[in-house]
């Protein structure tokens, strides 16, 4: 083959390989992002946690003191203790799988079938999700205080709100943070059930309004399974963040009345008052931390394969 032959062959070949250069580049940095972000926010974080939870705050050295600590806090069932904080965070927990779960699931069905006074329900559902928190709380506040039109309907049925409110009863705190907590926490729940009811088979739907199929057996039997993986997700979501909930407490101001959760308490521990005095605690946190990995890491996995298994045998 002559030179002249080969001439436009070379040029192609090097521009073939500084594409392929591109590319190797181009992977190279993609592949790196993520990498850099495991390494550096994932497992150096998590490795000086570990580390901290054996570690003295004040000599640096090896102490299992920080377990003893968070032990003895945990099995103080007064105050504003971790046991009395796991206790109040299972309540909301079992508020979110027991009451808002099957509640947002028939909320969305409600505006999804578009019944009469559906529009009035999603305004009023959807409100927390545009409006500030503060101005919530503050809403909240005033609907429950004396006076207010909580108390009104209260005495309807005979009874009264204390003096000082029911945020300011330890009888009462837990229980007006937790009504608020409902009220704010649906939309979310709504929105992902909305969606997921939208792209149903109508055909599925008409069939069953024509074998004479009534709106409790059509979201029981029909609607429920078929959005089943939403529904799974949800519960995903409520089980990773059940140490979350700590929001509405730092708002309302209301932890004197034993009303702390987890996410609250370690707050505390950084930012304010801890059990060891002072501010900054970040070895017995860190050890909390530990602790209710190693104890919720199971639970969470076994509960998710228990989902996906039911998933699967619904297929």
């Amino acid at each position: 083959m002559s030179g002249d032959a080969l001439s436009p062959i070379i040029p192609n070949c090097k521009k073939k390989r500084k594409i392929q250069k591109s590319r190797i580049v181009f992977i190279a940095v993609m592949l790196a992002v993520p990498i850099l972000n495991w390494l550096i926010f994932w497992l150096f974080v998590n490795v000086q946690t570990i580390a901290l939870a054996f570690r003295d705050a004040r000599t640096d050295a090896f102490t299992l003191n920080n377990f003893v600590t968070f032990w003895n806090d945990l099995t103080t069932p007064v105050g504003n203790s971790i046991g009395v904080a796991l206790k109040n965070t299972l309540i909301y927990f079992a508020v979110d799988m027991l009451i808002k779960l099957p509640l947002s699931l028939v909320i969305a069905y409600f505006i999804y079938k578009r019944i009469k006074g559906y529009k009035f329900f999603r305004i009023v559902f959807y409100l927390p999700a545009i409006i500030s928190g503060v101005v919530m709380v503050t809403a909240y506040t005033k609907l429950i205080d004396p006076n207010g039109p909580m108390d009104y309907i209260i005495h309807w049925f005979g009874g009264s709100i204390p003096p000082y409110g029911l945020l300011g009863h330890k009888a009462t705190a837990t229980a007006a943070i937790v009504g608020y907590y409902i009220w704010t926490g649906f939309t979310t729940n709504v929105l992902l059930f909305s969606g997921a009811m939208s792209r149903l088979p109508l055909e599925i739907l008409e069939s069953a309004k024509l074998e004479g199929c009534g709106p409790w057996k059509e979201i029981t039997k029909i609607v429920f399974p078929l959005i089943w993986p939403t529904v799974t997700t949800v519960i995903i979501f409520t089980l990773t963040g059940i140490f979350n909930a700590g929001g509405p407490i730092l708002l309302f101001g209301a932890d004197q009345y034993e009303t702390t959760t987890i996410s609250y308490w370690i707050f505390k521990q950084l930012y304010g008052d801890g059990i060891q005095g002072g501010t900054g605690n970040y070895n017995v946190v860190s050890c909390t931390g530990l602790c209710f990995t190693v104890v919720g890491v199971p639970i969470i996995m076994t509960i998710r394969w228990l989902l996906e298994r039911r998933e699967s045998a619904e297929y």
